[in-house]
C-alpha cells in the first residue's frame, strides 16, 4: 500500500472516531453513520421530481414511415451524346470548347471537304446530262409519231386512189379500151399500197413502244444520278458535324488541324451532355426494398446544397441486386422534379429519404420522453404529487416525434427532462 493511501485512511479512521464520540455522547449514531457512508462511499443517485421534468401533451399529428438510402446522381438514357466525323480529314475549323451550351443543329467543327465539293459538282452535271437526255426523248419521240402518223395517212389516201384507178381501169378492161397489163398493174400498185399502210401501222406502234421505253430508262437514269448526287451531298454534309441535342460541351478530344480517320468506330469530337435530364439512382438495402413502390415520393439533398430539398418520385426498381463488400443493395431509379433540376450536376452524391407510408392523425410524443429499461418501455406522467412511470406501446418513428399506439389518451402529459441529472457525482470506492 503506498504511504498516501496509508495517511488517507488514517485520517478518515480519526475524524469517524471524533464523529462516533460525538454522537454517543449526544445520542446521534445515525446521522453520523450516514455521513460516514457518504464520505467513504460517495453520496446515493439523485431521484427525480416533478421539478427536474416538462411536461407535455400528447398530441396528434400525421406520422411517415420512411427509408433512408444514399444515392448518385446520374444522366438518364439518351442525355449523353458522344458525337464523332463519319468521314476521314483533317480538321478544318473546331467551333466549341468545354462548357459551351449549343442547341441542336449547330456546327460544333468542320473537316476540309473540297474533294467532296468537287465529287458533288461532278454528280450534279451527271444529273443535268441524264434529264437533259430524258427531255430531248420526251420532245423528239411524239414528233416522230407524228411523222409516221402522217406518212400512214398519206398511204391511205393513196389506196383510196389507186382503188379508184383499179375500178376505172377494170371497167375501161371490160369495154376493150384498157389491156389486161394496165389492169394488173392498177391491181399491183394496189396490193403494194396496202402492204405499205400495214408496215406503217407496225412502224407506228414500234415508235409509239420506243418512246415510253426510252422515257423509262431516261427517267430511271436521272433517278440513279440524283441518287448518286444525293448521296455525295449527304457525305459532304458529314463535312460539317453539328449537335444532335441541346446541351453542355462536357469533353473535348480533337484539335484544329488533326487528322481524324473513320472506320467502323467514328473518332469522337465531342461529349455533350442534357443536364435537364438527369434521375437519382438510389441504392435501397435488401431490408428496406420490399418498402419501395413506383410513385412514391422522395427527397434528397446533395453535399453542395445541404439545407436544400430537392423533391423525386420514384419511377423504376431495377429487379438484379448490386452487391458490394457483401452488402445486397438494389438500384431505385427516381424522377427530379424539373424546376429545382438545374442545380444538380451528374455524378453528385444524394442523402435520400423516400416516404413508403403515411398514418393520419395518431397520438405522438418526443422521442425525448421515451424510458426504456430492460425490455420495458415507458413514460413520466405526475400522479397527485408524485410521478408514475406507465408503459407504452409505440409505432413508427418521424424524426423527433414517435407514434403511440397503446398506453396514452388525448389530454395526457408526459415528462420530458428539463436538465440532465448531474451524473458526475459519482461515488468514490474505497481502495
Amino acid at each position: 500500500m503506498k504511504i498516501s493511501e496509508k495517511i488517507r485512511n488514517l485520517l478518515l479512521l480519526v475524524v469517524l472516531a471524533a464523529g462516533l464520540s460525538w454522537t454517543w455522547q449526544e445520542g446521534k449514531l445515525d446521522p453520523v453513520i450516514k455521513m460516514g457512508r457518504e464520505i467513504i462511499f460517495g453520496k446515493p443517485p439523485h431521484k427525480s421530481t416533478a421539478k427536474d421534468f416538462k411536461f407535455q401533451l400528447v398530441t396528434r399529428q400525421d406520422i411517415h414511415q420512411k427509408v433512408l438510402a444514399t444515392g448518385t446522381v446520374t444522366l438518364k438514357t439518351g442525355a449523353e451524346v458522344k458525337i464523332g466525323s463519319r468521314i476521314s480529314g483533317q480538321v478544318k475549323s473546331l467551333l466549341v470548347k468545354i462548357g459551351d451550351f449549343v442547341r441542336a443543329g449547330e456546327t460544333i467543327a468542320i473537316i476540309e471537304h473540297e474533294d467532296l465539293v468537287s465529287r458533288v459538282a461532278r454528280f450534279q452535271a451527271d444529273l443535268d446530262a441524264e434529264k437533259a437526255r430524258l427531255a430531248k426523248i420526251r420532245a423528239e419521240g411524239p414528233l416522230e409519231i407524228s411523222k409516221a402518223v402522217a406518212e400512214r395517212e398519206e398511204l391511205q389516201v393513196q389506196i383510196k386512189l389507186a382503188q379508184k384507178m383499179l375500178e376505172r381501169n377494170q371497167e375501161l378492161n371490160k369495154k376493150g379500151f384498157v389491156s389486161t397489163t394496165v389492169l394488173d398493174q392498177a391491181q399491183e400498185r394496189l396490193e403494194v399500197l396496202l402492204a405499205g399502210i400495214n408496215l406503217a401501222n407496225e412502224e407506228l406502234k414500234l415508235k409509239q413502244s420506243q418512246l415510253i421505253n426510252n422515257s423509262r430508262l431516261a427517267e430511271a437514269m436521272v433517278d440513279r444520278a440524283s441518287a448518286n448526287l444525293n448521296e455525295e451531298e449527304i457525305q459532304l454534309t458529314y463535312a460539317s458535324i453539328t449537335a444532335p441535342i441541346d446541351g453542355i460541351v462536357a469533353f473535348v478530344s480533337t484539335q484544329e488541324g488533326e487528322t481524324v480517320v473513320a472506320s467502323l468506330n467514328a473518332p469522337t469530337f465531342v461529349n455533350l451532355i442534357d443536364l435537364r435530364k438527369l434521375e437519382v439512382t438510389v441504392f435501397v438495402d435488401e431490408t428496406d426494398i420490399g418498402r419501395i413502390n413506383v410513385g412514391q415520393r422522395a427527397k434528397f439533398t446533395v453535399d453542395t446544397f445541404a439545407n436544400h430539398f430537392f423533391d423525386g418520385r420514384v419511377r423504376e426498381i431495377h429487379p438484379k441486386a448490386v452487391i458490394k463488400d457483401n452488402v445486397v443493395n438494389y438500384e431505385v431509379i427516381l424522377d427530379i422534379e424539373e424546376k429545382k433540376v438545374a442545380k444538380l450536376r451528374p455524378e453528385m452524391t444524394a442523402n435520400v429519404v423516400i416516404t413508403t407510408g403515411t398514418r393520419k392523425k395518431v397520438l405522438t410524443l418526443p422521442k425525448e420522453a421515451i424510458k426504456r429499461k430492460g425490455k420495458k418501455t415507458f413514460i413520466v406522467m405526475k400522479s397527485g404529487g408524485g410521478l408514475e412511470d406507465k408503459s407504452v406501446e409505440l409505432g413508427w418513428r418521424d424524426g423527433g416525434k414517435i407514434e403511440v399506439v397503446s398506453g396514452l389518451n388525448d389530454g395526457d402529459e408526459v415528462g420530458v427532462l428539463d436538465k440532465p441529472i448531474d451524473k458526475k457525482r459519482k461515488g468514490r470506492r474505497r481502495r
